[in-house]
């Protein structure tokens, strides 16, 4: 499944590319992965007893005049294929790689503890100074951490936590080095 995604990603990134609507393809796939994100939609594009004419209507009722042309004919295809089920995690991969081709990054921060808005932009401009994009940041709190925080961007993690150097720590005393 996970080619198919790929595959449909790719495909609405050429287009985008070709077209020169790489922002606005952008914008609109956010919309429709938000419009379409949702248990009972996603079982209603998969039921096998609805016709694909039926799942075009919700489209065209969802989206009428507010996508273009080539985004809803790429719904109608993954539809007509039987891959309803792969329109949000396609969207998801064509997302990020949108967002790369235009400069933008998403990064996630999970901290132990709230973060201030002071420390979140400090991370952000660390990040842009590493990778000389923009960077949207999305924030989690998790108290099992202990300490500190890890940044995710991309496949990548930076680990700032307690519980990394904990470990860090361990490691190097079963070495016998007291460095760490």
């Amino acid at each position: 499944m996970a080619k198919l995604k790929d595959s449909y990603a790719r495909a609405l990134l050429e287009i985008s590319e070709e077209q020169g609507t790489m922002s606005k393809d952008l914008e609109q796939a956010i919309f429709i992965k938000n419009a379409l994100d949702s248990k009972s939609t996603i079982t209603f594009l998969m039921n096998p007893g609805v016709s694909d004419s039926q799942k075009f209507a919700l489209f065209d009722n969802i989206f009428s005049d507010r996508i273009s042309e080539h985004m809803k004919n790429s719904l109608y295809l993954m539809v007509q294929n039987g891959h309803g089920s792969q329109i949000v995690p396609a969207l998801d991969e064509y997302i990020e790689r949108a967002k790369r081709r235009v400069g933008v990054l998403e990064a996630k921060v999970v901290s132990a503890k709230p973060l201030t808005d002071e420390q979140v932009e400090s991370i952000r401009d660390i990040l842009r100074k590493k990778t000389h994009m923009d960077i949207e940041i999305s924030y989690d709190v998790d108290p099992d951490i202990i300490g500190g925080f890890y940044v995710m961007v991309g496949d990548r993690v930076f680990d700032a936590t307690v519980r990394s150097e904990m470990i860090k720590m361990k490691e190097s005393l079963k070495r016998g080095s007291s460095e760490w």
